[in-house]
């Protein structure tokens, strides 16, 4: 029997021995791990950054909507709207300021400081002086500015401070009660209504200066009788025009959100009342 000798086999001219890897190849290795690594730490970052601002933008949308259709309801029981051209003198104090002014002077129709005033029938029977839903109340609301507000307001009332939005508006909710019902002869074209206050009602409502130019004013209504006639179902309607805009960091929320080339009147969100007790006041 013949043996046969095994030889190594022939290493080929121009080919690497197989072995570890080479120091190039890790690091090349090492900067795609890296690459993929931030990557996916921008990815994380910017899901998360959306994700935060589709809640705020959730936020400021349901409160606006809350807040509009309570203004829209207390409308509704209207038996008097105090109609364009009427001073209401709503007295001093930060509630009651409006926006690049001083002073409490307001005059339905302005659209710079725009106001919407009525007085709002009882919701119950009754002795006004033991239950305060017996009795006729003036209602009015209007915008302060939100820095103002801010530095002068306690308790729940205070918002917090946000000098990046310190230009927005809040909105604001002024009551009072009538001791006795009263009469339209009273309810003239220069009007001060019984002792009250302003409450906040809602934060980062967007100022006319940051409106695009022909965007309906906060408030509008029909023309209707001059100040202290008569006014019946139908003669009178208010609409309510409401975009709320925060500064957040570098980026500006604006709700509603419109297209670049929307009309005016698509950049803010109408709720249109006809109050019904129109009539119900003597003369």
């Amino acid at each position: 029997m013949t043996l046969r000798r095994r030889t190594a086999p022939t290493q080929h001219a121009g080919l690497t021995p197989q072995g570890g890897v080479t120091l190039v190849e890790l690091l090349i290795g090492m900067a795609l791990a890296l690459i993929v690594l931030f990557a996916a730490s921008n990815l994380l970052t910017s899901s998360s950054r959306s994700a935060t601002d589709l809640q705020g933008r959730n936020e400021l949308l349901e409160e606006s909507q809350i807040a509009q259709n309570y203004v829209a309801g207390q409308l509704r029981e209207a038996a008097f709207v105090f109609p364009a051209g009427t001073t209401l003198n709503l007295g001093s104090g930060y509630t009651t300021q409006r926006p690049g002014t001083t002073g409490g002077t307001w005059v339905v129709g302005d659209a710079a400081t725009p106001i919407v005033a009525f007085v709002r029938s009882p919701r119950v029977s009754g002795n006004c002086a033991a239950d305060a839903e017996a009795c006729y109340k003036f209602m009015a609301y209007y915008p302060v500015r939100r820095g103002f507000w801010a530095s002068n307001a306690t308790g729940s009332n205070n918002p917090g401070p946000d000098p990046a939005n310190a230009g927005r508006w809040v909105l604001v909710e002024y009551r009072s009660n009538y001791a006795t019902k009263p009469s339209l002869a009273a309810l003239g074209s220069n009007y001060t209504p019984p002792g009250g206050e302003g409450r906040l009602l809602l934060d980062y409502v967007r100022p006319a200066s940051l409106a695009p130019a022909g965007t309906p004013a906060l408030f509008t209504q029909t023309p209707d009788a001059t100040p202290g006639t008569p006014q019946e179902p139908g003669d009178v309607q208010v609409s309510v025009n409401l975009a709320i805009s925060r500064q957040v960091g570098s980026a500006s929320v604006t709700i509603p959100t419109a297209q670049p080339g929307s009309a005016p009147e698509a950049t803010v969100r109408t709720v249109t009342v006809a109050p019904r007790n129109l009539g119900n006041l003597s003369p």
